[in-house]
């Protein structure tokens, strides 16, 4: 999978751009401003329909403007396919592919899988836990351990989309019972009555099946990916005794249904479900302490690029039927997150994946050097305009 072609409008500073990529290493450089970022997020807001650094709808569109439009060309195998979203101050937002309107965000992800990595990576370690189960959630998007069983020691991977189970609908109804479950017990508080009645029975029952179901994927999940993070890790920052842990959101050893049942007074009390996958998390240690307490800045830095990286590795072995899929990695100021050798480490690890890289920088000197000058094309970004670079 490689994202062969972008053309952004009205998408920040980018009054309008279209740039030809290559399939494996594009450098951007420029200055601070010239839209290097905006560049970067423009090809995210392909995959996902939003922005990675706001959830507000009018400043991604160019000021003056009235909407703004991105289209994309996206290789898969012998097949391409042609992507767009345009969105509107109003709030309105179309998104087609292959001509074909669809209402669904998620058609774009299984198409054009996106990991981005910079500045406020960080914040996926040291940040509030949603942001670890978003990071496991995107992982089990792409990447389905099945089938589904007790049986913690199954770890079979099939590609986005042929596995027996279904991650996108078990989150689904998961968080419908959940919805329905709260607003039960908030009903229950308003109107003063018992909660342990046999609607709230009949939706803890569900919830808790839901939840069992993306608890033991979820695990299986992280066995297949524990292995290659540990990898990953020892190539980028050298740091001994990681450990990557997961932790479901109840206790191990108890039955959820019955904590639903036996805490119901105490849910009602305060008005939502306390317990369940939707408290999971991730937890890093070194040395069986956590990684936050321990380490130093870089050394965070260098354990989220690690978790990020393995994330894309994991997703990107697999293979449809239409051909082999990929990650695209974009990747924001690296020469700001790491010294000239981490640079040179993270190029390496990203050239030897045969992965489709979006790279920006300040300096054309520092990428070239961090990627020993092997790269598939260069480009000047400059006052919202993006040129290419001859060899």
């Amino acid at each position: 999978m490689s994202l062969k072609w972008l053309e952004a409008r009205h998408f920040r500073n980018l009054t309008h751009i279209s740039v030809d990529l290559d399939p494996g290493l594009n450098l951007f450089f420029g200055d601070n401003g010239s839209g290097k970022t905006s560049l970067l997020e423009s090809s995210y807001f392909l995959s996902t329909a939003r922005s990675f650094r706001d959830t507000g709808l009018d400043p991604v569109i160019q000021r003056g403007a009235l909407d703004c439009l991105l289209r994309g060309k996206v290789q898969t195998g012998d097949m391409e396919h042609h992507i767009g979203i345009s969105r509107d101050r109003g709030g309105s937002r179309e998104i087609k592919i292959n001509s074909e309107a669809t209402r669904k965000s998620s058609e774009l992800a299984r198409l054009l899988p996106a990991l981005i990595l910079g500045p406020h990576s960080v914040d996926l370690l040291i940040g509030s836990p949603t942001l670890r189960r978003r990071f496991l959630n995107w992982g089990l998007f792409h990447v389905k351990p099945g089938p589904v069983s007790s049986d913690r020691s199954s770890t079979s991977v099939t590609a986005t989309g042929s596995s027996s189970t279904d991650f996108p609908a078990n989150w689904e109804e998961a968080n419908r019972c959940l919805r329905q479950r709260n607003l039960l017990l908030r009903r229950y508080t308003a109107n003063s009555q018992a909660g342990n009645t046999k609607e709230l029975e009949t939706w803890s029952a569900r919830l808790a099946s839901y939840a069992n179901q993306i608890d033991r994927q979820r695990a299986q999940y992280v066995e297949l990916y524990r292995p290659l993070f540990t990898e990953i890790v020892q190539q980028l920052a050298g740091i001994d005794g990681v450990m990557f842990d997961y932790y479901r959101g109840w206790h191990r050893e108890t039955d959820l249904l019955d904590i639903y049942l036996k805490e119901a007074d105490l849910d009602q009390k305060r008005g939502f479900t306390q317990k369940g996958f939707q408290r999971a998390d991730v937890r890093i240690t070194v040395s069986g302490q956590p990684a936050s307490k321990v380490c130093s800045r870089g050394e965070l830095k260098s354990l989220v690029w690690a978790m990020i990286l393995a994330q894309g590795a994991l997703a990107s072995d697999t293979s449809t039927s239409e051909g082999a899929r990929g990650t695209l990695y974009l990747i924001d100021d690296l020469a700001s997150e790491f010294d000239e050798e981490h640079r040179r480490r993270v190029c390496k690890f990203l050239v030897e994946t045969g992965q489709q890289v979006l790279l920006t920088g300040v300096e054309e000197k520092s990428l070239l050097a961090a990627c020993k000058n092997q790269y598939g094309r260069l480009f000047h970004v400059k006052h919202g305009e993006v040129e290419v670079q001859e060899h």
